[in-house]
């Protein structure tokens, strides 16, 4: 198979990130690659999180650029590891922050999101990856998604976590 523009964008992010899995641990990223928004978000203080649940744990991570906003929310099952697969899985990019937005319209297909830490249990719950997902244009939360025009989108995080 021969791999995307999008997936060769997000290799040429990550491979500088991974030079040591020191360098993942102590370092706080969240990277985005997609058209006309911002390469970069700064994690946003207090917005890293996750609530334990019995059957999961749910993670939800928030960087801004300016007025852009990106949120990337996933389940994991309880003692996920790096292989793990999300139960559950949204990414939203809103370019002003507040409307015309976009968002996964479906659960993202197995291997869209790959773990290079997880860490979610102990003093200094972490978590690490990147994803590759479809995003459709949505003008409102109340609005459906417009499946006719989606994008491809793909992005990087580390982060550490805050327990809810």
């Amino acid at each position: 198979m021969k791999p995307s523009a999008a997936s060769l964008a997000l290799l040429c992010l990550i491979l500088p990130m991974q030079t040591t899995a020191q360098g993942v641990a102590d370092s706080e990223f969240l990277r985005f690659v997609f058209s006309d928004a911002p390469a970069q978000f700064q994690p946003v203080p207090g917005r890293a999180g996750m609530t334990r649940f019995s059957m999961l744990d749910a993670i939800s991570i928030e960087g801004q650029a300016g007025a852009a906003r990106l949120v990337v929310k996933f389940a994991l099952p309880p003692e996920a590891g790096i292989d793990a697969q999300p139960i559950d899985a949204r990414v939203s990019y809103r370019p002003d922050g507040y409307v015309n937005y976009w968002q996964t319209a479906k659960l993202p297909a197995p291997g869209s999101f790959i773990f290079e830490q997880v860490q979610l249990s102990g003093p200094r719950p972490r978590i690490a990856g990147h994803f590759e997902v479809t995003l459709c244009a949505r003008a409102s939360v109340i609005a459906a998604h417009d499946t006719g025009n989606c994008r491809v989108a793909t992005g990087s995080f580390a982060t550490k976590l805050q327990i809810d």
